[in-house]
């Protein structure tokens, strides 16, 4: 077989592949929009683009959640490299080519990461194939941060290992040096990337691979020396990549998630023991593209199909693998990381997870066990490469074993589809799924035994094409797009909210409207006008009209607003309401089975935003505060609960009025203040680490109020008042960051000259 002609061949197959889901979607100038494109990345970047474009940076959104951090929300991603791209092609559009080109950077990488491990064309072909374009990925193509993230998988591996060997050669050398960069630099854009889960899963297999490597060729001397550029590697990384990090560590540790991850929530998308099946029926239990999904919960969380051919010859990989020498501790390795991460993927339905949750840390840190079948996929995808490239004509009883197989499925495939004529009552997905199962493993038989004994690039393309046409099939669909115009101009929603107060969606209703009407889980083709998403004024789509919202969908929330919410939600209609006003929410969505969206909003009376309160009451806890605000007597026009561990001599006051001047600073809220005998300003906004307060220029004492918000004591007069966020990790972060990137050149540079 002709090196030349087949050197890029895996390359064209893994761009083809993309090009073909995603081609015809972006042609026709549509964009991604199910899931978390239109309720949550389009509506962050839209914000912090349009943050940028007048000239701020964009570390605060005070559209969302009455307030939250934005370029710490990890899943923003805004420091992302590739996410600049959408300043030039928009954003909701440019989300569906960062798809495709994902997909395509995941593929090279498992060609390049293949070749690197000495597999040929076709082993690099059928791997690229079957981990780029798998059940995994392409299901989760709208969840840019986990498709973005999981791209750099093959290679993170690639680049450690290639520093695994530079030490077997030469021990610390120049090429150890130019290795250990690369490795650094593909975690840092990984951790860019905003899927904390999936860079975490990866680190953690790239660590293991990287000392199984090590002591395969040196044992437990050579287990010391890979430690050093390990540490030095993820140093580098985390200091490279600081400028998101430290700002993202201190939103973690102001959150929900750092005293308490529900362990039933954390658990709910465990990987469902029959979706096992799917690896050789897809579809089974139906498929939401063809809006006929009755599996249990979502169908993209335990997506797990790799192609049949690329199944098979993983099975063959494994059936083989023993028996050849050079690779037997590689399938061995590859067998138990897949064994590992299935279990660890099965979260609830094993005991063995919930007592890692409990005991073990990080387990408790990510939601969805299921993710951890990212690991079982890439195995699968690797070891299919495996069988591929040791793939023999069949002989013997294997031949006959093999013939029989291959008539067997397609007569099952066969029979499948006549039933389907004939007999009643059976599921249609069993007898789709046994017909195309039927046809594919055909098809792969029928390859296995017309495998000749010269490879051609002829022979190459074919079997790439084969798998390429069988993941294509099976991913079309699973990324629904609409036109651009569901994502611009006015909703109905800014029709009916007239002000600038907040609208906020009760929990109860937005599972209503959200998973039985707008996004359910057996079907993306409802027959519905897509703009009703932004019509309802589910979290998030609000702020593409500019509209405040109390409501944040976010995975990272602050740990006060969580616990605020959930009171809210537990107290007395009038309660509720009273809250409701101190929030500044003017308009409470309701469901209404009369209306054509299902939902009206109603005026929420006496909401303010900023208020001047004349009296302060002290506590001592954040627990007293709130159980003060909590109680039914108490009102946010004549008190404000005030912490402090010393009770000060507190001020009364009374009267006045306030004026906020307008900015396009979101992380500033001017305002000018007059009272006749001085007032507690109040500032129904989240309080959070990084603010602080102003009083005609200079610093005074910012209180947590009422246990969420913001509040300072203005003397009698005239004044101006300026609440400021900073953001000293931000800063901080960014000068590690432009050293670090400085420095990984200069050393690259340094090295590169001396060749």
């Amino acid at each position: 077989m002709s090196t030349s002609k087949v050197k890029h061949l895996p390359v064209l197959l893994v761009v083809l592949g993309p090009l073909i889901l995603f081609g015809p979607m972006l042609l026709r100038g549509e964009a991604l929009f199910w899931g978390t494109p239109l309720l949550q990345f389009v509506p962050w970047r839209e914000s912090a683009f349009q943050t940028l474009s007048q000239g701020y940076l964009p570390l605060w959104n005070p559209q969302l959640g009455m307030g939250a951090p934005l370029l710490a929300n990890y899943q923003s991603a805004l420091l992302y490299p590739p996410n600049y791209l959408l300043l030039i092609t928009g954003t909701a559009w440019g989300h569906g080519l960062l798809v495709a080109l994902h997909l395509m950077w995941a593929g090279i990488g498992m060609v390049a990461l293949t070749r690197h491990l000495g597999l040929g064309s076709l082993g690099q072909s059928v791997s690229a194939l079957a981990y780029a374009l798998s059940g995994y990925l392409v299901a989760r193509g709208g969840f840019l941060s986990i498709n973005a993230a999981a791209a750099w998988l093959p290679w993170i591996l690639l680049t450690v290992d290639r520093l695994v060997k530079s030490l077997e050669m030469d021990g610390w050398s120049r090429d150890t040096v130019k290795a250990t960069l690369w490795f650094s630099a593909a975690l840092a854009l990984q951790w860019l990337a905003g899927h904390a889960q999936t860079a975490w899963y990866t680190l953690v297999i790239a660590c293991i691979w990287a000392c199984w490597r090590t002591m395969r060729s040196g044992g437990w001397n050579g287990l010391k020396r890979i430690g050093v550029p390990l540490i030095a590697a993820g140093m580098l990384a985390f200091i490279v990549s600081a400028v998101q990090l430290l700002p993202t560590v201190e939103y973690l540790l102001n959150s929900h998630r750092v005293s308490y991850l529900d362990p039933q929530f954390a658990m709910t998308y465990s990987f469902w023991p029959w979706r096992l099946l799917d690896l050789f029926l897809p579809g089974l239990f139906g498929n939401p593209a063809l809006g006929n999904y009755w599996g249990y919960g979502n169908y993209w969380e335990d997506a797990i199909y790799v192609g049949m051919l690329p199944l098979i010859l993983a099975l063959i990989a494994i059936w083989r693998g023993f028996r050849w020498k050079e690779q037997t501790s590689l399938v061995r390795f590859l067998l138990g990381l897949a064994f590992v991460a299935f279990i660890f993927a099965l979260g609830k339905h094993t005991p063995l997870f919930p007592l890692l949750f409990r005991y073990v840390p990080t387990f408790n840190l990510f939601q969805a066990p299921t993710r951890w079948n990212l690991i079982l996929i890439f195995v699968l995808a690797l070891l299919a490469g495996i069988g591929a490239e040791n793939l023999r004509a069949p002989t013997g009883r294997a031949l006959y074993w093999t013939r029989l197989g291959t008539v067997g499925a397609a007569v099952v495939g066969f029979a499948a589809w006549i039933g389907s004529q004939l007999i009643e009552g059976v599921e249609p997905s069993f007898i789709r799924a046994f017909t195309v199962s039927g046809f594919w493993l055909f098809v792969a038989g029928f390859i296995i035994l017309k495998v000749p004994e010269s490879l051609s690039w002829r022979w190459v393309a074919i079997v790439g094409l084969v798998v390429l046409a069988d993941l294509v099939y099976a991913g079309f669909g699973l990324n629904p797009s609409v036109p651009l115009s569901v994502f611009r101009g006015d909703s109905a929603l800014r029709n009916i909210v007239v002000d600038e107060h907040r609208v906020y969606i009760p929990s109860d209703v937005e599972y209503e409207l959200k998973f039985k009407q707008t996004h359910r889980f057996d079907t993306f083709n409802l027959d519905m006008d897509w703009r009703t998403v932004r019509d309802i004024g589910l979290p998030n789509t609000p702020i593409l009209n500019g509209i405040n919202s109390a409501n944040n969908f976010d995975p990272l929330l602050p740990n006060r607003f969580v616990v605020w919410i959930e009171m809210i939600e537990e107290l007395p209609s009038d309660q509720r309401l009273n809250l409701l006003a101190l929030m500044d929410v003017g308009w409470l969505a309701v469901l209404d089975t009369g209306s054509d969206l299902g939902v009206r909003y109603e005026a929420v009376p006496d909401a303010e935003r900023i208020r001047l309160v004349p009296e302060a009451v002290v506590v001592g806890s954040a627990a007293e505060a709130l159980s003060s605000v909590s109680e039914p007597d108490f009102d946010p026009m004549r008190i404000v609960v005030l912490e402090d561990d010393a009770v000060p001599s507190l001020p009364t006051g009374g009267g006045g009025e306030v004026v906020h001047i307008e900015t396009s600073d979101p992380g500033l809220v001017p305002l000018r203040v007059e009272t006749i005998r001085g007032s507690w300003l109040l500032l129904s906004d989240t309080w959070y680490p990084g603010w602080s307060a102003e009083l005609d220029g200079a610093k005074t004492r910012l209180y947590k109020a009422d246990y969420l918000f913001r509040a300072v004591w203005v003397p009698p007069g005239k004044h101006s008042v300026e609440f400021r966020y900073r953001s000293p990790l931000f800063f901080f972060g960014a000068v590690l960051s432009v050293l670090g990137w400085l420095a990984m050149a200069g050393i690259g540079w340094r090295w590169r000259k001396k060749e």
